[in-house]
């Protein structure tokens, strides 16, 4: 299948997942910084399930607030507007996609726990170097490989080539899908990405996350999620090892400089942060 071809199914897909109208309302009343935490509140109100999973975050043993928190214009207060954010888009995305069948092989709960380590690394590079809003970093993180769970369930027979050829000749999914088909997992997940409306900094990240790109929106936001995904990758295969700097994009050497050389001691004080991450988002989608 060429990539003309993918391209025009893509767009010709029905049932693409869809974000709730609540994310939209969220996002126009964050972008007035007159909005207060009553009116921000009061809309999420509107949806009984966001609001069950905001207070049990606000209450997790992750934040440690000392008394219990069942008002959600005060969780509001308390996380912040960004954390909240970061918290709707996240919930709704992995919504997004519940309930859908995985294929043999392909691990959809490992996926969300890969996705959200990168978003929570993401946040944590953003933090430590101040080049980036560490949210908009962490939902960058997590749209990340978007792309391949809309190849998983729209293009199955291309999905299974890849995965395929990816476990016999122990390459990542990026490198076998060079080998087997035309259009590759950012591409698709950019067009998922920007046909939810989200802004065009996300977009490319999604999109440029494995072949970097000076001419995108925002540069620094793009190398972050690349480094990420890179780091998250290493650790989780290869822990013991330091990650070779010859094969990073120099940019992102120079940005990151020599925490690019004590990854794993760092990273490893970061997995109790993924974890809890995992444990809020993951199993509130289970219930």
């Amino acid at each position: 299948m060429d990539s003309k071809t993918i391209m025009k199914k893509l767009e010709r897909i029905e049932d693409l997942p869809t974000l709730p109208t609540i994310l939209f309302e969220v996002n126009r009343l964050l972008e007035d910084i007159n909005t207060s935490a009553k009116k921000l509140g009061d809309t999420i109100g509107k949806d009984q399930s966001m609001v069950a999973k905001i207070l049990k975050l606000v209450n997790s043993a992750f934040y440690g607030f000392r008394s219990r928190v069942s008002d959600i214009s005060n969780a509001l207060v308390l996380l912040g507007f960004n954390t909240v954010r970061n918290s709707v888009i996240s919930v709704s995305i992995i919504k997004a996609f519940s309930g859908k069948n995985d294929l043999e092989g392909f691990d959809i709960t490992e996926f969300w726990k890969h996705s959200i380590a990168v978003a929570v690394t993401s946040k944590r590079l953003a933090e430590k170097f101040r080049i980036e809003a560490p949210d908009n970093c962490f939902v960058a993180g997590l749209l990340h490989d978007i792309g391949k769970l809309v190849l998983s369930q729209y293009f199955q027979d291309l999905f299974t080539k890849v995965w395929i050829t990816a476990q016999k000749e122990n390459l990542t999914f990026y490198e076998a899908e060079k080998k087997e088909i035309s259009v590759k997992h950012p591409m698709i997940g950019s067009f998922l990405v920007k046909k939810w409306q989200f802004p065009a900094h996300l977009v490319d990240a999604v999109k440029c996350h494995h072949a970097i790109r000076k001419g995108v929106s925002n540069y620094e936001l793009l190398l972050i999620v690349y480094v990420a995904d890179i780091i998250v990758n290493h650790c989780t295969i290869e822990p013991e090892n330091p990650i070779d700097i010859s094969t990073v994009h120099p940019d992102a050497v120079e940005m990151l400089g020599s925490h690019m050389e004590n990854t794993n001691e760092w990273y490893e004080k970061l997995k109790a942060e993924i974890e809890s991450a995992c444990d809020f988002f993951l199993k509130e989608e289970e219930g």
